[in-house]
């Protein structure tokens, strides 16, 4: 018996139905899992459309544009690499997919030495849990030089080494680190020895080849392009890399917008897209099976150095990835060209159908979605933590504390009379609700916290323009 969520997403299939039947279709019994596998369902309606969408999309604008060699990053843009290829071999398109290991952490410490005050802004950047000993651990110094400057940081504040740094001091940490001569020299040393070896690996990768290039990510704020632009010039490359990105909500000071491509929202778009959008769950979901990139070590080649991660993250992308082969096989035996998938995915109301069921789920999730998907390892940082799930466990005066009337009252009382007040969040704070908020409740939370989020996009949006007009 089909549940409700199922039934919901094919009722917003309904408008296309080549489109639906690739989902509902879909056969995905096997010895991992069955069909009532919620992983399973969610894969077939929400997934696999969402990220065959946004392949389609960049793989046609990539090729009408003359691009060559699309550089997918490690790993946000894990699936993304992974349909492209088939779309590629399917119908021998005329450009080359690469997968690169990267991270925000493995090029930014290279480039630290660069710009020191650059640095510090990516080092104190605001975050889900922003602590002392995380911002020390963002400057890749080596462990026994780092307990001397996380000390010093929460002895400045008042405040456990492992307590959550109030956002509005975030600042006040800058400055803190800025004026310590022994901290940035430690960091500028650091840099410079990390530089030659991601110069490297990035020059055997192909990444300075003398042709038109573009790379591939999640996106949110488009960082990585400026470091992966910088390290492109230094290979001999002086043209503007260009991106492609699911989502955008800002671009890199300076950075000229037509260079970075978006799909679902840019930094300048309507709110609506952005406040049914949940990044950190996209994130969770599509990762890939395998650590994050730390650092690279030279030996006859340059190779990566990679965090671990659990055997059910594994587990569970592999399940994905079964899902997204198989839907793909399907797909390829009733589109019999690159052009009729891309018209069946890119015409307006199939793109409308399957944003809609992704902000369903996102931002209406069943029981079951948010108990399957919320209980995810999360980490917002540069470097991978552990300890974190995506839906936190949070009481109702947590979920209450996240709404736009009291969340904006301690904003204000806190930069009025200075009072501190740590609100706790959520990574996705609406399967947060549907896990552990009191049944009648759930509406009046989802509702609320809507509101909060339209004034935080509106505000980001109004601040990020503002500074591109200055």
């Amino acid at each position: 018996m089909k549940n409700e969520k199922v039934i919901e997403y094919e009722k917003l299939y309904k408008a296309v139905p080549p489109l639906a039947r690739l989902s509902t279709d879909l056969k995905v019994d096997s010895e991992q899992f069955d069909a009532e596998d919620v992983v399973a369902q969610t894969g077939r309606y929400v997934f696999a459309p969402v990220l065959n969408s946004f392949v389609l999309y960049l793989l046609e604008d990539a090729i009408n544009k003359g691009v060559k060699t699309l550089f997918f990053l490690a790993r946000d843009a894990y699936f993304y690499y992974v349909i492209a290829e088939r779309y590629v071999k399917q119908f021998n398109l005329n450009i080359q997919c690469k997968y690169l290991y990267v991270s925000r952490l493995s090029l930014r410490v290279p480039l630290y030495h660069m710009d020191i005050n650059q640095a510090l802004s990516y080092i104190t950047l605001s975050g889900v849990d922003v602590t002392p000993a995380k911002v020390i651990n963002r400057s890749g110094l080596p462990e026994e030089d780092k307990s001397q400057f996380i000390t010093k940081i929460a002895k400045y504040l008042n405040i456990k080494e492992d307590e959550q740094i109030p956002r509005n001091r975030l600042g006040e940490v800058k400055s803190l680190l800025s004026d310590d001569k022994d901290f940035c020299q430690l960091l500028i040393n650091k840099s410079k020895e990390e530089f030659s070896c991601a110069l490297k690996y990035l020059e055997e990768s192909g990444f300075g080849a003398n042709e038109k290039i573009a790379i591939v990510d999640s996106g949110w704020v488009g960082s990585i392009q400026k470091s992966l632009g910088e390290f492109r010039k230094y290979l001999g490359q002086a043209d503007e890399l260009e991106g492609y990105y699911y989502g955008l909500y800002e671009i890199p000071d300076k950075a000229e917008e037509k260079y970075y491509h978006s799909f679902l929202f840019g930094p300048r778009s309507k709110l609506k897209n952005k406040v049914q959008f949940n990044n950190c769950l996209f994130e969770c979901i599509f990762s890939a099976p395998h650590g994050m990139t730390l650092r690279y070590m030279k030996d006859e080649k340059v190779t990566p150095v990679l965090s671990t991660i659990t055997q059910g993250q594994i587990d569970y992308l592999n399940k994905i990835e079964t899902i997204v082969d198989r839907y793909l096989d399907q797909l390829f035996t009733s589109c019999s060209s690159f052009e009729e998938a891309c018209g069946l995915f890119g015409n307006p109301t199939s793109r409308k159908a399957i944003e809609n069921v992704l902000f369903s789920f996102m931002a209406k999730p069943s029981y079951e979605e948010a108990k399957a998907f919320g209980r995810m390892h999360f980490s917002d940082d540069v470097i991978d933590y552990n300890n974190a799930v995506l839906a936190n466990n949070l009481s109702e005066k947590d979920l209450n504390e996240n709404h736009f009337v009291r969340r904006v009252f301690i904003e204000l009382k806190g930069m009025i009379f200075g009072k501190r007040h740590v609100v706790n969040i959520s990574g996705w704070y609406e399967g947060s609700v549907m896990l552990y908020s009191k049944p009648s409740h759930i509406k009046y939370h989802l509702w609320a916290y809507k509101h909060y989020k339209y004034y935080l996009q509106y505000c980001k949006r109004k601040r990020w323009i503002r500074k591109r007009e200055i």
